[in-house]
Order: C-alpha cells, then structure tokens, then sequence
C-alpha cells in the first residue's frame, strides 16, 4: 500500500507490503514495489519521496527496497515491539529525483 502524509508530510508517502513465505525468493515482491514506487510517482506529480521501514534484521525486505533504488537513511534502535521481541527498525526512501 501507498499512504500518503499529511501536513507537512503531505509530499512524502510511506511503502507498506508483506508476502507470505511460501512465496519468497521468486522477485514478486521486487517486481511489485516496483510497479507500486511507478505508480505512486505517477499518480502523484507533488510526491517527493516515498519511504519504507522494514525491521533491520529483515534482509530479504531490505534488498527489495534496494533493488529498487531505495536508500538506507538511516537505523531506529529498538523502535518497535514484535511479538514481545524489541527489534530495530531502518528507514529506507526513494526520491522522485532517482527516477528514470
């Protein structure tokens, strides 16, 4: 999903998927973010950037995003609560100025 900001943040979106395992490995995700991250721009002729934050440890997640040309801006220690689990999370963005 796409969620747009508001306010301030009103030119910048965040990035949310999942995908169940059975079905990890074979560029789904890679393909759909990237059909996704196209059309928001898109759709959008304002947005300035769009942003995901997968947990740190998730590095499946977080080589999706950089194959689709998100950065890594940085870690947030222990930012969220999982399961109980204290995790870390990162925060990845593209800019519309990145794309092709």
């Amino acid at each position: 999903t796409i969620t747009r900001g508001q306010d301030v943040y009103r030119r910048s979106a965040e990035l949310g998927y999942w995908l169940a395992e059975p079905y990890w490995g074979r560029g789904i995700m890679t393909a759909a973010v990237a059909g996704m991250t196209a059309l928001a721009f898109a759709s959008y002729g304002d947005l300035l950037r769009i942003h995901a934050e997968p947990y740190a440890r998730n590095r499946g997640s977080r080589r999706v995003l950089e194959k689709n040309g998100y950065q890594l801006e940085g870690i947030l220690r222990q930012s969220v609560v999982k399961a109980g689990e204290i995790l870390d999370s990162c925060v990845y963005a593209r800019l519309r100025e990145t794309e092709k």
